[in-house]
């Protein structure tokens, strides 16, 4: 019989128990004591001793490789995947599943490493690169690589759009900043023009005031001319009747004087008579001679007074025929007048309703004017906020197109903005596709 005694058996079986408990894993060592004397059973202790032995080296082996996978599984879990299980196990299923898991971990660092350096370029605003999709054959990490992917097209997109938009914007702007620029300007010389005009309507508003002014006081000094003149008119009138009554007056004197001149002729002849007589009386006529002698002077001096007279009576009558004709002719130049007058002042009149209607429509025109400049300084004022926007708007796109200028990303090169011909004010407008 193997076992000799019953403390053999009990050896035996507290061995087994020993070599269980650790198979078990509740003790991590395996002790074992030369207990058996027999040659037999020597053997056997032996044998599990070796058995023990191996199983002790298997498990210390497989304890190390489950230690590295813990610790990898662990960084794993942090987010470390620079890690690997080196240790290798006799047990092909446990290499397997180290294998399985350092290249789990590889593949992951590769397509990581390769999304970092993808985002360290998106950080670096060059979005020209994407991720392969097929380093995960599903699931959701190559979802995140797809996702990934996705997101780089729609930034692309958004970005070129972006682009597309701050280039259309810079030009646009840049035709706007001109366009209202010089419609800033042009309202300025506008507003500058308008108040030289306003200044002019001013001095025109006043001198037609003036002048209407004047048109009245010419109106009222030719209606004092028209009283005059028809005054002189009359005056003419009873200057020719005076004319006339001297005429008449003279022709009476003349008549007069022709029978003075008649009585001296007469006188003188009886005074030569009367000499005569005297003379064949002889002494006794010598008296008498020589009041016929003085008879014949007076006759001879009274025919020179009235030769004289005559003389002078013609004169008059030739002034007064020369004055008369003067009247009348005085008194056709006082019509003339009158009528040049009363034209004149009917003229004047009519300047002056003129004027007053000119001044009328000039005030409208003033008032229009003053609203056009007023308007035109609130449009001048609103051109100048508006021409500050606009250049503001034109800084901001230029900003822009340099911001995004520095974004590289695919297509960028094929971004072109057609130029349009630049004209003021020419009522086209530069069209683009987005």
């Amino acid at each position: 019989m193997i076992f000799s005694n019953k403390n053999d058996i009990d050896n035996i079986l507290s061995t087994l128990e020993h070599f269980e408990e650790y198979i078990k894993g509740d003790v991590n060592e395996l002790e074992f004591t030369e207990n058996f004397k027999h040659k037999k059973l020597k053997k056997i202790e032996d044998k599990i001793l070796s058995i023990a032995q191996h199983l002790e080296s298997q498990k210390t082996q497989d304890l190390k490789v489950y230690g590295e996978i813990m610790l990898v599984c662990e960084k794993l879990s942090d987010g470390f995947t620079d890690d690997s299980v080196v240790e290798v196990s006799s047990d092909a299923k446990i290499n397997y599943i180290a294998k399985t898991i350092n290249q789990t971990v590889s593949k992951m660092d590769n397509s990581l490493q390769k999304v970092t350096t993808i985002l360290n370029e998106y950080e670096n605003s060059d979005f020209r690169q994407n991720v392969d999709e097929t380093l995960f054959r599903g699931g959701e990490l190559q979802n995140l690589l797809v996702g990934l992917n996705n997101l780089q097209k729609g930034i692309t997109e958004k970005i070129a759009q972006g682009y597309r938009i701050g280039l259309v914007l810079e030009q646009e702007s840049s035709t706007l900043k001109d366009e209202v620029t010089y419609l800033s300007e042009s309202t300025q010389k506008q507003a500058v023009a308008i108040e030289e005009t306003a200044a002019a309507i001013e001095e025109i508003t006043s001198n037609i005031d003036s002048n209407t002014q004047t048109a009245v006081q010419m109106s009222d000094y030719s209606a004092d001319l028209k009283e005059s003149a028809h005054k002189s008119m009359l005056l003419s009138n009873d200057t020719i009747s005076a004319m006339e009554g001297i005429d008449i007056s003279t022709i009476a004197v003349e008549e007069a004087i022709g029978a003075i001149a008649q009585i001296a002729f007469q006188t003188n002849i009886l005074s030569l008579n009367a000499a005569v007589e005297a003379a064949t009386a002889g002494e006794a006529g010598k008296g008498f001679a020589v009041v016929a002698q003085e008879v014949r002077n007076l006759a001879s001096r009274s025919a020179e007074s009235a030769k004289t007279i005559e003389d002078l009576v013609m004169q008059l009558k030739e002034q007064t025929q020369t004055g008369k004709k003067s009247s009348e002719n005085m008194k056709v130049e006082y019509e003339n007048l009158n009528n040049n007058i009363a034209q004149t002042l009917s003229l004047v009149e009519n300047i002056v309703s003129a004027s007053k209607e000119q001044g009328k429509g000039i005030g409208q025109i003033n008032n229009s004017i003053q609203s056009i400049d007023q308007s035109t300084q609130i449009n001048a004022n609103i051109t100048d906020k508006v021409r500050h926007i606009a250049v503001q708007s034109y800084n901001i796109a230029t900003q822009l197109v340099e911001t995004n200028s520095k974004i590289e990303f695919a297509g960028k090169e094929n971004i072109k903005i057609r130029k349009e011909p630049n004209s003021n004010f020419s009522g086209e407008e530069n069209r683009h596709d987005f």
